[in-house]
C-alpha cells in the first residue's frame, strides 16, 4: 500500500520535475539604419519553440513550458519577464518585425523596424544608450548596398534540362533576394533585371559604381549541394601603385569576404544541413576585381534539385539569412 502511495505521489509530481530544469538565455541587441536587432542565444531545444507576437508597441517571446533566466548585455533594451516562459521587450515606437531561427549556436533573431512618424525606437523610458566609438572591423559589417548578380543572360543561357535554364533559374532567385532586401534599410540592386547578356566587365563596372557593400553572383552548378567559391588575390600590388589604380580590386577586401563567407556557411547548414555546402577557390575571376566583399555561390544543379517556386524562394530566403548573420557577426 505504501509503495502504491509513493508511486502515486511520484507521478503526481513528475510534470513538476520535468519542468524543474531553468535554461539561461544570453540576450543582446544591435542598432542598426532603420532597425533594431534582439538576438536571443541558448540551447537549440528552447530557441526552435520561440514565438514571437506584437502587443501594440511591445514585443512578447514566449517559450511554452520552458523555464528560463535571462543573461542581457547591460542597457541592451528594456524588458521584463512576464512569467517563467515569456519575456516582455520595449523597443519604443515600430512599424514591424521580421523573425527567423540561426543555428551554431541556436539563435532567435528578432528584427524591429523603428516607425519614423513616431520618433526614435528607443523606448522613452529607457535610458540613452552611448553607442561606443565605431571601429573599422564594425563598419564592415554594416550593409547598405548589396548588389546581386544573376549569372550568364542572352544568348549566355548556362546549364539548361529541359525547360530549366540557369539564366532564368537565378535571375527569378535574385529578384526575390532583392525584395527581401529592400524590405529593410539596405537596397538591393541585380546587375542585370532582365534576359540579357553582360559581359564581366560590366558586372564589376556596375559593383563598383554603386559602392556596394556585398557582390553576389548566383549561378546553377552541376553538384547536389552549394558551392560557395571565393577570391583569390594572385598578385601583390606596391603601395605606391594603389593610390593611381582604377579598379583595387579584392585586396582591400578579403577580411570583409571571409566573413561573409562564414556567414553564407552558416545560414546554408542552419537550413539544408552541415554536409549541404562546400567552399572552393575562384582565382582569375569576377571577384577578383570587386571592391566590396564579393562570393560566387552555385545552387544545387537540375539533376538535384527541382526549381519550383518554392525551392527559389527558400533559396532567396536563406541568401538573405547569410545577410542577416554577416551584419550579426559585426555586433559580437
Amino acid at each position: 500500500m505504501k509503495k502504491t502511495a509513493c508511486l502515486l505521489i511520484f507521478l503526481l509530481l513528475l510534470p513538476a520535475i520535468s519542468r524543474a530544469e531553468t535554461y539561461y538565455l544570453k540576450l543582446r541587441a544591435s542598432y542598426h539604419p532603420g532597425f533594431l536587432r534582439i538576438v536571443l542565444e541558448g540551447p537549440e531545444s528552447v530557441i526552435k519553440r520561440g514565438i514571437v507576437n506584437q502587443k501594440a508597441q511591445s514585443v512578447l517571446v514566449t517559450f511554452p513550458d520552458t523555464d528560463f533566466t535571462i543573461n542581457a548585455e547591460k542597457g541592451v533594451i528594456v524588458y521584463r519577464k512576464t512569467d517563467d516562459n515569456a519575456v516582455m521587450f520595449f523597443p519604443g515606437a515600430f512599424r514591424g518585425l521580421k523573425v527567423f531561427t540561426l543555428k551554431y549556436p541556436a539563435r532567435l533573431v528578432i528584427d524591429v523596424y523603428k516607425d519614423v512618424s513616431r520618433g526614435n525606437i528607443l523606448s522613452p523610458v529607457s535610458p540613452p544608450v552611448k553607442r561606443p566609438e565605431e571601429k573599422p572591423d564594425d563598419a564592415l559589417r554594416k550593409v547598405r548596398t548589396v548588389v546581386i548578380d544573376p549569372g550568364h543572360g542572352g544568348y549566355e543561357s548556362g546549364m539548361v534540362k529541359d525547360n530549366y535554364r540557369e539564366k532564368n533559374v537565378v535571375l527569378d532567385i535574385a529578384k526575390k533576394l532583392r525584395v527581401l532586401i529592400n524590405r529593410g534599410s539596405s537596397r538591393g540592386f541585380l546587375t542585370r533585371g532582365s534576359d540579357r547578356f553582360m559581359t564581366q566587365g560590366e558586372r564589376v563596372k556596375f559593383a563598383n559604381n554603386r559602392n556596394a557593400d556585398i557582390f553576389i553572383s548566383l549561378h546553377i552548378g552541376d553538384h547536389s549541394g552549394i558551392v560557395i567559391y571565393v577570391p583569390v588575390i594572385t598578385g601583390h600590388v606596391p603601395d605606391a601603385v594603389k593610390p593611381y589604380l582604377v579598379n583595387k580590386g579584392q585586396e582591400a577586401y578579403m577580411k570583409r569576404t571571409v566573413a561573409l563567407l562564414n556567414a553564407m556557411k552558416e545560414a546554408v547548414m542552419s537550413r539544408f544541413g552541415a554536409d549541404s555546402v562546400s567552399v572552393r577557390p575562384l582565382p582569375y575571376s569576377i571577384l577578383s576585381r570587386i571592391e566590396a566583399a564579393a562570393l560566387m555561390i552555385e545552387l544545387p544543379s537540375f539533376e538535384d534539385a527541382y526549381y519550383i517556386e518554392e525551392l527559389k524562394t527558400e533559396m532567396a530566403d536563406t541568401l538573405y539569412k547569410g545577410l542577416y548573420i554577416y551584419e550579426e557577426i559585426g555586433t559580437r
